[in-house]
């Protein structure tokens, strides 16, 4: 390697698999930690690799010990150094509800936006596990008796000199909140706090939208008259189409929208035992790509009994490629549906309702050891 140009040392090292063995590379000698190190080498290389996703926490349903972390790839990714235990009070007080990048943005517990709660702004935190730093959101100064709050949204930044989109130093905070019933959106930075966000092509589509859930970086939410709104998880921009007829798309609580293992959307509806599930196709509309009949999937499951499904099922949680299910009159039988293959199997344990990825950090904390 000592013969070869910086030039062909950075195209070989373009060709890393994983940001863990990028690291693990600049670890071997202080020539590869220069190169690995230099803005333009991580900007190149953040765009030809998707993020390394570490794992995911979710909010499980039966604990109060707060949000549980489950790495990727347990033999490689440490799940010690992703407690929440730094959080004030500990991490028993804190929710997730949302992620993006590395951090995580959370609600502390009885403040959140459920019930008599709604009339006020929550306790907001913004923080990444891995470097045990955290920050405080403030709530909107003119937040009154007559608002109504909707929900939080981690939003990229600026874009850094390595490629990085979000980070500590330049995450945003979006909030959707109602005022006087007229849906309203504000921003928050920490270089200029809450800052109103015009909205005014977008809102008289979000009168009361349903959250339906999150994929390929973006938020999805419905409302009456077969619209989908999406949030720009990137830019913070809200865009609609029109989801097709052949669905009752206002028996929306048995609807969500969840992440395919190829990263893109999909949208899953839920009628007494069918479910079906839609994609997006090139021209932008949706259409049904795969249904599936459950009461025929989970036949051999261990506990299995007709019975289960002379109702519907009842949505427990969902992520990248998977929901789980119950019967609506025995939550002890839990399953789960691979979105891609659409077979099931016996659920694997209390996840919450919803499931949050967490990525490596990027870039890479590679500066301090550069001089060794």
């Amino acid at each position: 390697m000592d013969v070869m140009s910086d030039d062909a040392l950075g195209l070989v090292l373009e060709r890393v698999d994983s940001h863990i063995s990028l690291i693990r590379a600049a670890a071997l000698c202080r020539r590869w930690r220069h190169a690995i190190a230099d803005a333009g080498f991580l900007r190149r290389y953040r765009s030809l690799h998707a993020p390394t996703v570490a794992g995911y926490y979710h909010n499980g349903a039966r604990t109060d010990d707060g949000p549980v972390f489950v790495p990727s790839s347990p033999s490689v990714v440490d799940a010690r150094h992703f407690s929440l235990d730094f959080l004030p009070g500990g991490a028993g007080p804190w929710t997730v509800c949302d992620s993006r990048g590395s951090l995580l943005l959370m609600f502390r517990k009885g403040t959140d936006c459920t019930g008599d709660h709604a009339f006020r702004f929550p306790n907001t935190l913004v923080c990444d596990p891995l470097t045990r730093s955290y920050t405080m959101v403030p709530p909107l100064a003119d937040f009154d008796s007559s608002c109504y709050f909707w929900a939080n949204f981690l939003i990229d930044g600026d874009i850094d000199i390595a490629g990085g989109c979000i980070g500590m130093f330049n995450f945003r905070v979006l909030c959707m909140f109602s005022r006087s019933g007229v849906m309203h959106v504000a921003v928050f930075t920490l270089s200029s706090s809450w800052s109103d966000k015009n909205i005014g092509h977008i809102e008289p589509m979000l009168q009361y939208p349903d959250f339906l859930g999150h994929a390929g970086g973006s938020h999805y939410m419905y409302v009456d008259g077969n619209i989908l709104i999406k949030l720009d998880g990137s830019t913070g921009d809200f865009t609609s189409s029109v989801l097709p007829a052949i669905e009752d798309w206002d028996q929306r609580s048995d609807c969500f929208v969840a992440e395919g293992r190829d990263g893109k959307p999909r949208i899953c509806t839920m009628f007494n035992s069918t479910m079906n599930m839609f994609a997006r196709l090139d021209g932008g509309e949706w259409a049904l790509e795969k249904s599936v009949l459950l009461s025929e999937a989970t036949t051999g499951l261990p506990g299995y009994h007709p019975s289960f499904f002379s109702r519907g099922q009842y949505i427990l949680a969902w992520g990248t490629g998977f929901v789980t299910l119950y019967p609506y009159f025995t939550a002890d039988w839990q399953y789960s549906i691979n979105l891609e293959t659409m077979e099931a199997e016996l659920a694997k344990g209390d996840m919450g309702q919803m499931v949050y990825c967490c990525e490596v950090p990027w870039p890479p904390a590679l500066h301090a050891c550069l001089d060794r």
